[in-house]
């Protein structure tokens, strides 16, 4: 008798214990859907075709980028368009690009209803359009501009955060996507799947003069002060050296035509407690996040250096490592009075009470020196890169980068905003190897700004 009792208690402890784990389960299941949605056991995304019922996504015009017709995904008609669109997008994997759409939405994009949706056919789930900020056109005058090279261009609106400009090179096309082996061997295809844009360190060369600059205003040194460029200097028992003799320079000569003696003498004089702590005023050192999406860290690090290598790090070279993200929103505080907006690539998610709201990053700089450094891109501009080359529309403040690095030609930067009130945008581009950022960075900003241009007042 005590024998059937205890078996009985067994029993009962067991279809307890069984219960209690159902209803946890069924609890979890609930409370993390969206988890459960981007999980690599779940057959949403086991099954062939794993976006094949996933919703639209448009650009900011309405223009579908990608679309599902219940048996496989599909992509924008356009060949360029689609390989401009890559790394913004995605393609069909949920392992391939992290800092993608596709991948950061996927359980909005999908669907996933527990109540309703648990076992059903796939065409009752319950997913969801998105329309994205990006344009279609701009992205693919920036990817054909790039051509065959690789790098990054990105362009955003430093009012609102919106980007309109998400481009790195290389690409494949998301519809005829290349073998393993084709990826792995293929130089064409070198780091692929890096959306450069956050995701790429390089050495900033002459645009990290913006920061060396904010950090001598912000530290009281005297912008009109005259420094005698003779084309080099002794610095930390080295030399630095310039491109050609300048002459006489105060601070806006310097920007103006990019003298490294000028800013290498700054950085030295300010020290690297001074210079460090404006770089991580200005986005290095640490993690950037938006929408999703996120970033490796620039790095400036003067903690190692002897005095001529922290000359050298003012002017963007030694150990210096940006992405061109942390260069955008850099130009984006600039031209917004020190502030810079997070940047934001989903405007709407269709059916949902989702709303965007504008998100300013950490203060970078006071009102005055972000006007002073404004002032001083303007004047590049004007005085040395010339306006025609940029936009007859626009008036752009800007500055070039030709970073030296140890293998092959330097990279090429740009970077730099609109002062339009119809076109606040603030963007940033680099070319791999690229040469002049002079020659090579600016034809590929132009070709966007030409395209905006276009998109703006095109009716």
């Amino acid at each position: 008798m005590n024998m059937i009792k205890k078996r009985s208690n067994i029993i009962l402890v067991l279809v307890i214990a069984f219960f209690a784990g159902l209803i946890y389960h069924t609890v979890n299941i609930f409370m993390n859907a969206d988890k459960w949605v981007l999980n690599s056991l779940n057959w949403h995304l086991t099954a062939a075709g794993n976006l094949d019922c996933a919703g639209t996504i448009y650009d900011c015009n309405g223009e579908v980028l990608a679309y599902s017709n219940g048996i496989e995904r599909f992509y924008n008609d356009d060949e360029s368009i689609r390989k401009a669109c890559f790394h913004v997008i995605g393609d069909d994997s949920t392992v391939n690009l992290n800092n993608s759409v596709q991948n950061i939405y996927r359980s909005e994009l999908i669907g996933y209803n527990y109540l309703f949706s648990f076992g059903m056919p796939k065409n009752l789930r319950n997913g969801k359009d998105l329309r994205l900020t990006i344009d279609a056109n701009v992205q693919k005058a920036a990817y054909e501009a790039m051509g065959d090279r690789k790098g990054a261009v990105f362009f955003y609106n430093y009012k609102t955060g919106a980007v309109i400009c998400m481009v790195s090179t290389p690409v494949y096309d998301p519809e005829d996507v290349p073998e393993k082996s084709d990826i792995d061997n293929d130089e064409q295809y070198e780091g692929v799947y890096l959306n450069r844009v956050v995701s790429g360190r390089y050495a900033p060369g002459s645009t990290f003069k913006l920061i060396t600059a904010a950090a001598g205003l912000e530290n009281g040194i005297d912008e009109k002060k005259i420094y005698q460029c003779k084309g080099h200097d002794k610095v930390g028992g080295e030399d630095i050296t310039c491109e050609f003799t300048m002459g006489n320079v105060d601070m806006t000569g310097a920007i103006v035509y990019s003298c490294n003696c000028y800013f290498g003498n700054l950085a030295a004089e300010l020290g690297g407690f001074a210079m460090t702590k404006q770089a991580e005023k200005m986005g290095f050192n640490q993690v950037i996040r938006f929408d999703g999406f996120e970033s490796v860290k620039s790095v400036y690090d003067a903690s190692d250096l002897n005095e001529n290598e922290l000359a050298w790090s003012g002017v963007g070279q030694a150990n210096v490592l940006e992405t061109p993200l942390n260069v955008a929103m850099i130009s984006a505080a600039i031209a917004n009075d020190g502030v810079p907006v997070m940047p934001y690539v989903v405007q709407n998610v269709s059916d949902s009470d989702f709303e965007r709201e504008t998100a300013y990053a950490d203060k970078m700089l006071t009102e005055q020196t972000a006007r002073k450094l404004a002032d001083m891109m303007d004047s590049a501009v004007q005085q040395n890169y010339q306006k025609w080359r940029f936009s007859n529309t626009f008036d752009v403040c800007a500055k070039t980068g030709t970073a030296e690095v140890g293998d092959g030609l330097p990279h090429a930067w740009i970077t730099g905003f609109c002062k339009n009130e119809e076109c606040p945008l603030a963007f940033a581009v680099v070319i791999e190897h690229g040469g002049s950022g002079y020659d090579n960075a600016i034809p590929v900003a132009s070709a966007v700004l030409d395209a905006v241009e276009q998109s703006l007042y095109s009716e």
